[in-house]
């Protein structure tokens, strides 16, 4: 058992000067009363004054005061507990960092085009789970599902291909990453998967990897990034300063573009949707949307400890000091005496 003040203690030093000004006015006017009349014929001269009720009705204002203060600091005794569960989706967003992400058919580029999407999606979530997963030639999980939006927001900042040494696009392992992560964490939640990619894949089989995560229950979303046209994939030195195009063995210019007829097979395998973001067309919102006709599963159950408030008792007794002064009076009362009337003798 605990008692408890909501705010600090140190608020009852607020009184100390009251409590000095009422002592300190109590006793000057008690000697400024005994330099104008001698004490012994106070009773006779002023009968109806009585310091001593005036001492007891500067008490019960402080009384009063003192209780009211405690009771605004909230005093709480003993526990109770109360059992709160949240609700919302588990999602994770796979997102490609192979160089043909900086392809610059959407400005100022693919990457950075497909950053702006998702920070689009963290602004409109209300409680949903929300993980990153990164992949270019591998995938590994960046963030693990979180409701940390801002550390979420930290953990997209950084994402860069430079963070993945394996050179590529393997959306397979990007998506089986996503499978066997989900059965880790979020068991009996239906999983959901947002591909971010310009779906350009050379290892391994997507398709085949999309459908054994439409066995086990995950809905994809895929999400293309690029033009059908194609761009070169530019190439930087340390600095940032660009030095040229992507060129194949044959010193051909590498043009990436945009696949999708992979994406849609993707996403129509696992009952999820195709969405095109373009420069003047940003789709996360109608992602979510889409996302939120699901039944929101439970994902977190705890006991949530609360102490129980009691300033009420503290209020009652503050009232009841606070009356107690306004009904007795700083002077005594006239004694009654009957009034004599005269008889007229006849």
């Amino acid at each position: 058992m605990i008692f408890k003040l909501s705010q600090h203690s140190t608020w009852f030093l607020v009184l100390l000067p009251v409590l000095v000004l009422m002592v300190w006015g109590y006793r000057r006017r008690h000697h400024q009363l005994g330099d104008v009349i001698d004490v012994s014929l106070w009773k006779r001269i002023i009968p109806h004054l009585s310091y001593s009720r005036r001492f007891w009705k500067r008490l019960l204002l402080f009384l009063g005061l003192v209780f009211v203060i405690i009771a605004l600091l909230r005093p709480q005794y003993g526990v109770v507990f109360e059992q709160v569960e949240r609700r919302g989706h588990d999602i994770f967003i796979a997102f490609d960092l192979s160089n043909s992400m900086l392809a610059q058919d959407v400005r100022p580029s693919r990457l950075e085009h497909a950053k702006r999407e998702v920070l689009g999606l963290i602004d409109e979530l209300k409680g949903d789970r929300i993980g990153l997963i990164a992949f270019a030639g591998d995938a590994f999980v960046q963030c693990p599902l979180t409701t940390d939006y801002s550390a979420l927001k930290m953990y997209l900042d950084i994402l860069d291909p430079a963070i993945i040494p394996v050179p590529g696009t393997d959306v397979a392992t990007a998506i089986k990453t996503a499978r066997l992560t989900f059965k880790r964490v979020s068991q009996g939640n239906k999983p959901i998967l947002i591909l971010i990619t310009d779906g350009e894949s050379f290892e391994n089989d997507p398709v085949k990897s999309a459908e054994v995560a439409a066995e086990e229950g995950m809905t994809i979303y895929t999400i293309g990034i690029g033009s059908s046209s194609g761009e070169p994939i530019p190439e930087f030195d340390a600095k940032g300063r660009l030095i040229g195009y992507k060129k194949d063995k044959q010193g051909e210019v590498v043009v990436s573009k945009l696949n999708e007829g992979l994406l849609k097979q993707i996403s129509e395998l696992s009952e999820g949707k195709y969405f095109h973001s373009s420069l003047g067309s940003f789709v996360m919102d109608k992602v979510y949307k889409d996302i939120s006709f699901f039944e929101k599963q439970r994902l977190e159950e705890s006991l949530l400890k609360i102490h129980k408030d009691r300033y009420q008792w503290f209020l009652a007794i503050a009232l009841l000091f606070l009356w107690g002064d306004c009904l007795l009076l700083d002077r005594r009362r006239k004694p009654f005496k009957p009034r004599m009337e005269g008889r007229d003798d006849h």
